[in-house]
Parts: C-alpha cells; structure tokens; sequence
C-alpha cells in the first residue's frame, strides 16, 4: 500500500474546505447590486410621494383661490351669506389665507346692517302704521330746536325714539347732535338758559353729541378748554406751579371761562401769579437775593391783569429797592465849589 493511500486527505468531503476567491468576489458583488436596487426603489417611492403633495397642494392653492374670487364676486353682488360660506370654508383650509380674514370681516358687517328678506309662503296685507304720534312728537321736537329749548328737544327726542326707533333716524340723529351740542357749549359757557357754568354737565353733552357726528372746531375748543380749566382748579391753592401752567393756558385761549363760582380763568391765573411769586420772594432755604428777585416778574404779570392792591404794591415795592437800590445823590451843600482866578489885565505899549 502506498503511503498516499494510507494518509487522510486534507481534501476529504468529511472536512472543510477553502472557498476559491473567485465565488467570494461573485457574492460581494452581487450584495451590492442588491443594496444599490433597494435604495434606488425608496429613493424613486419618495419621490413619487414628494410629486404626489405636491400636486396635491398645488390643487388645494388651485381650489381655494377660485373659492376667494367667487367670495369678491358675491360680495360685489351682495350674496354676503354665500360668501359668508366660502370664506369660511378658505380659513378652514388655510387660516392664513391673504385676505380672507379681511373679507370675511367686511361681509359680516355688511350682514349685520343689511336687513334679511324674510320669505313669505302667502303674501299678506299690512295695515298702514299709525304714525299720528310719532309725527306730534317729531314736529313739537323740531320746534323746540327752533327755538333753542335744547333740554326740552332732547326729552322729546328720548320720546320719539323710545315709541319708534326706526322713526326717521337720519333726521333725529341730526337733532340730537344739535340739542346735545349746543346744550353743551351753554353749559360750559353759562350762556342762552344757564346763568351759571356747568363744565362737568358741557363736557359731557358734547362727548355724547360726538357719538352722533364729530365735534366741530369751536365745539372741540370749548371742551378742551373746559377740561383744562378743570385741570387747573385741581391744583388751584395745592401746587401753584402746575396752578400757574394749567391757567396761563386757558386765560390765553378763554380768559373769560369760568366755573360755579363765578371766577373766570383770567382771575385764578392773577391769584396763581400773586402766590407764586410769594414763594419765589420768601427768604431763607438757601435763596440768594437774585433767586428772590424773580418774584418781581409774576407780580409784574399780575399788575398788567388787574393791578395790585395795596398789601402787594408794597411787597413789589420793597422788593424792588433791595433788588435795584437807588443810587445815592450827593448833598449839594457838601459840594466845594472850585475858585477860578481872575486874569490880571495886561499893560499895553503905547
């Protein structure tokens, strides 16, 4: 027997063998097609999802853009309950969709002051409405503005809008802004039925006649003026600085205003400056003679109002000397009146 039969072989079927490089290769390669197939298919199937949303969305844009022309569209012909529905439908959609929002807003006003035609399934006949007495109470109302009995207009106006709120409302709007305005400015001026003032009741007429109108430019002044009289009283004999301020504007524009007391703007201003000035020309705390000296100004402003009596001529008088001291006039019969010599006559040659 030879020895290569008695010897195992390294090769026997009952061992493992070697993989020849050739197949190994085969494999990798054939992974790697494999890999290369697998993304190639997600990549193309997210792709196809990505033109799908996207035709989706651009088919959403499509709809809801037709949508907001056929809302202007129905607007302009006042469908406001259909267009009330399209716009509703867009914001649902797309809450921020341009325009909308702004649409929707007008179409819901516009429902809001349209009336609704309500259907009749049988046509009815309606008694003719007894307007006797709303015409009774219109005509007393407009005599009543005719002779500027605002107060007396108003309380018919009250009347007439309580019996029939839609009785000719252009026109008692235009009456109410009247007697309010007017009532108003008599308040606040103690003029026509007021002997006195009433700032707080003028104001207030003429905030409600706004309501029905805007104030025009002399109505705006006196209430402006008005409220800053009232301003000032605020502060009248409490902070004689912002009494000062408050009333120098009013005397500038309504010197003339006054309150229930009967004191005008031009009066509260004088005792502001009068007081002031009293403050400034105190001694003590520090002031200088010049910090003192200013009081002269307000006082001065004061006289050319109305004066000073007798307690503040003094005050600015004594003031005065200590601020401007008189220059001291020499005693003339301390004077030493100078000799001047007499020339002696010349003799002359004959």
């Amino acid at each position: 027997m030879s020895t290569s039969e008695t010897q195992p072989n390294p090769l026997s079927d009952t061992q493992p063998g070697k993989t020849k490089p050739g197949a190994k290769g085969f494999w990798i390669a054939l992974l790697v097609l494999a890999a290369a197939l697998l993304l190639g298919g997600f990549g193309g199937y997210g792709m196809g999802i990505n033109d799908r949303v996207s035709a989706q969305s651009a088919q959403k844009d499509a709809i809801l853009s037709e949508q907001f022309a056929l809302a202007q569209q129905d607007v302009e012909a006042g469908r406001y309950a259909v267009a009330n529905q399209r716009l509703n439908y867009i914001l649902e959609q797309n809450s921020s969709y341009p325009g909308a929002a702004e649409l929707l807003t007008k179409v819901l006003v516009q429902q809001a002051i349209t009336p609704t035609a309500v259907p009749t399934a049988t046509p009815t006949i309606t008694p003719t409405a007894d307007l006797r007495e709303q015409e009774t109470i219109f005509g007393e109302a407009q005599q009543q503005v005719a002779n500027k009995d605002w107060s007396a207009a108003l309380g018919s106006l009250d009347s007439l809008r309580k019996a029939d709120p839609a009785y000719k409302v252009v026109q008692v709007d235009g009456m109410y802004y009247t007697a309010l305005r007017n009532r108003g400015i008599d308040q606040i001026m103690g003029i026509g039925a007021y002997t006195s003032t009433n700032l707080e009741g003028g104001i207030y007429d003429l905030t409600v006649a706004e309501r029905f109108a805007p104030l025009d430019g002399y109505a705006a002044g006196v209430r402006e003026g008005a409220s800053q009289f009232l301003t000032a009283a605020s502060f009248f004999g409490i902070d004689w600085v912002q009494s000062l301020q408050y009333f120098g504007e009013v005397n500038r524009l309504y010197p003339n205003l006054r309150d229930a007391s009967g004191m005008t703007a031009s009066q509260y201003y004088y005792q502001s400056l009068l007081n002031y000035g009293d403050i400034l020309a105190a001694e003590g705390q520090g002031k200088s003679l010049s910090d003192r000296c200013q009081a002269l100004d307000y006082w001065g402003s004061a006289q050319s109002i109305a004066g000073l009596d007798e307690t503040y001529g003094a005050k600015f008088n004594r003031l005065y000397n200590q601020c401007y001291p008189p220059t001291a006039t020499p005693d003339p019969a301390l004077l030493i009146t100078p000799e001047v010599p007499t020339p002696e006559p010349t003799a002359s040659g004959g």
